[in-house]
């Protein structure tokens, strides 16, 4: 079985696959010391972690540098999240594509901010490469319709599933769905594997594994936390002026 293989399998298990995002070398160690089955990463995270804002201002080249200190400290299959692919042509995407295979990522995900119409050429366009070239990537196909607050966001999610799921996507990422009556829909509609995002207001694990859910990440939330902890201890040396804080 190889890494692509493998990724595969683990969305396909009884029970769903908890997904931890990592944004540097480091916490993609812990992730992997702490028994998760696989590792993403969060854009946001790593472009937070740079100085960057999110949405594609991060330039690819430091982004790829970041992802092969990841994938040379872990073991376990890693996804990159794509954003929009870093690109506006099918040659700039499959480039990009190559240079993640060329690490030994397993999967990715794309969204479709753009449109589906946009979405579908770029979708199309990495899997006639991957065929020409007789390489396999797991496609995370992350539909932003809740999250950008679409019309007829329901409808909108099960119409872009059935066209994302013909193109050959491996999963389905739902994101900003709080709703568990929806998400169970979705889940319903599609034999792709149901990806949403782990938040508190959806914290049970087995309530989403109960609706159908078979992925679950958690964005750029383990990111905010740690620093949110960092940014206490570092307010707490300097109010208490002791480095008892640190311990």
């Amino acid at each position: 079985m190889n890494t692509y293989e493998h990724f595969l399998s683990l969305h396909h298990r009884p029970e769903p696959l908890v997904i931890a995002n990592a944004w540097n070398a480091k916490s993609a160690q812990i992730i992997e010391k702490s028994g998760y089955d696989a590792i993403a990463t969060s854009s946001g995270a790593i472009a937070d972690s740079l100085g960057y804002k999110d949405g594609e201002v991060i330039p690819f080249a430091e982004l790829i540098y970041i992802i092969k200190r990841i994938k040379s400290c872990t073991t376990l299959p890693l996804s990159v999240d794509m954003e929009r692919g870093y690109a506006s042509n099918p040659e700039t995407l499959t480039e990009n594509i190559q240079q993640l295979i060329d690490i030994g990522v397993a999967g990715i995900n794309i969204e479709d901010a753009e449109g589906e119409d946009v979405y579908l050429r770029k979708l199309t366009s990495i899997k006639n490469y991957l065929e020409k070239t007789n390489q396999q990537l797991f496609i995370n196909a992350r539909t932003d319709v809740f999250l950008l607050k679409l019309n007829s966001p329901l409808e909108t999610t099960l119409k872009r599933a059935k066209l994302y799921e013909e193109a050959g996507a491996d999963g389905l990422f739902v994101t900003a769905v709080g709703d568990v009556e929806l998400i169970k829909e979705i889940a319903a509609s599609t034999t792709l594997p149901l990806n949403v995002v782990g938040v508190p207001k959806l914290s049970s694990i087995r309530l989403l594994a109960e609706n159908g859910v078979k992925r679950i990440s958690m964005a750029a939330f383990l990111y905010r936390a740690t620093y949110i902890q960092l940014e206490k201890m570092a307010q707490a040396v300097m109010a208490e002026q002791s480095f008892v804080p640190l311990h």
